[in-house]
């Protein structure tokens, strides 16, 4: 028999505070002039916690002058190390797509014997380790525990790993290539970032940088294109501007439609001051988050037929919960009711979040479907969760998905 059952925000010590975040300038331009998009207030990031703060009100903002738009306040070092906790810091874990990336690279003759390749934002060196051996191979990534098992893992490919800060980080040599894969976006100061990039580059080093774009960022998911891990959410003029301010010049351009990614090749040259703002980018952020909205009153409608069920199982414990707490009515129609959290995540087992327990999906054996509904808090592992749900003796009526397809990106 299940005993922990519990109703939402019955836990009490979760707390704010003014430390996790900092005001911020336009990332682009530097502008102090903006106007807000969206406000989640309270957003609480992950597990409860009555040692560490775990909730900030988030606000996006679009700059007046150029358009960016970012997250102000964003998030100071003490918040990204108590906000992430149990998120880490891998904001270049792109491991699945690192076959087509390879490809990529060596269509554009760019993985010669014997040149240099430096990934900033490596995680764990996955990337690197599928590299040709003749290739030197650095790889530099914020996240201390992630360097460490890369050294761990790789030890036999010849992978020199660097743990450092984006915006100081210097390599030994300078590198012939350098490839970025979905890093920018998390970076307090992107423009700093590219600039400290260009310093230590020769005139032929060629970037390799991809990021998530506005123009490409509609999707029916309501965590959306406005990730809460994002710092800068970048449209592509606003990225193209940010490289030309920082001394780059892009050589080569496409989208990857296959995951909605942009992907540039850039080379070194002389940096430009001058901003084009592209008037259009404010009419494109309208328009995603009506698509947006769009996405939160499908999820919402699919929803509203289990509120006479007298208990609630969640399988999903991460960012995608918090967004179904703060964007639809789940908990609000029986805020009394009794729930679960359900996650295979070994990390997430045993804790909390706004005082509902999270378990292993094993508990799922033992819980009376008779009058339960299990709600599946995920995008990308929808599916997956649906079939382990239907192996774990869950009873398909008694599951609700919240997304009638889902588009990977």
């Amino acid at each position: 028999m299940i005993e922990n059952w519990s109703p939402i925000d019955s836990f009490r010590g979760n707390s704010s505070n003014p430390a996790t975040g900092i005001s911020r300038a336009c990332p682009v331009c530097q502008s102090l002039e903006s106007r807000i998009l969206l406000t989640l207030k309270d957003f609480q990031f992950y597990s409860d916690s009555a040692v560490l703060p775990k909730r900030m009100t988030l606000t996006q903002a679009q700059c007046r002058s150029c358009f960016t738009i970012y997250l102000n306040p964003g998030y100071s070092s003490y918040g990204f190390r108590a906000l992430f906790a149990e998120a880490g810091c891998s904001y270049g874990a792109t491991s699945v797509r690192s076959q087509e990336q390879r490809a990529w690279l060596d269509n554009r003759n760019l993985l010669k014997p014997g040149s240099r390749l430096l990934d900033v934002g490596c995680y764990d060196g996955k990337f690197l380790s599928e590299l040709p051996d003749a290739v030197e191979k650095v790889g530099f990534d914020i996240d201390a525990p992630a360097i460490e098992r890369g050294r761990s893992l790789y030890a036999d490919k010849k992978i020199q790993f660097v743990h450092g800060d984006f915006e100081s980080f210097s390599p030994e040599e300078a590198p012939d290539v350098i490839t970025m894969y979905h890093v920018l976006e998390h970076l307090p100061d992107p423009v700093a970032a590219l600039k400290n990039l260009r310093q230590f580059s020769h005139a032929e080093t060629r970037l390799v940088i991809e990021i998530p774009i506005l123009e490409n960022g509609k999707t029916n998911d309501i965590n959306g294109f406005l990730s809460v891990q994002h710092m800068t959410h970048f449209s592509r003029r606003s990225f193209h501007n940010a490289l030309k301010m920082s001394g780059w010049t892009i050589l080569d351009e496409n989208n990857r439609l296959e995951y909605g990614g942009y992907r540039v090749l850039a080379k070194p040259c002389e940096m430009q001051s001058g901003i084009l703002p592209d008037i259009e980018d404010l009419s494109r952020a309208l328009d995603y988050l009506s698509s947006w909205h769009s996405a939160v009153r499908t999820a919402n409608e699919k929803l509203t037929g289990i509120v006479a069920e007298d208990r609630l199982v969640i399988w999903g414990g991460g960012a995608h919960l918090e967004f179904l707490y703060q964007t639809t009515a789940l908990f609000d129609m029986a805020p009394s009711r009794d729930c679960l959290i359900v996650d295979s995540d070994s990390l997430k087992q045993g804790k909390s979040w706004r005082g509902i327990s999270c378990c292993a999906p094993e508990v799922l054996s033992q819980v009376d479907w008779s009058s339960t509904t299990l709600v599946v808090s995920s995008y990308g592992g929808q599916e997956s969760i649906f079939k382990g749900a239907l192996q774990a003796g869950v009873p398909e009526e008694k599951i609700v998905k919240l997304y009638d397809k889902v588009c990977v990106y």
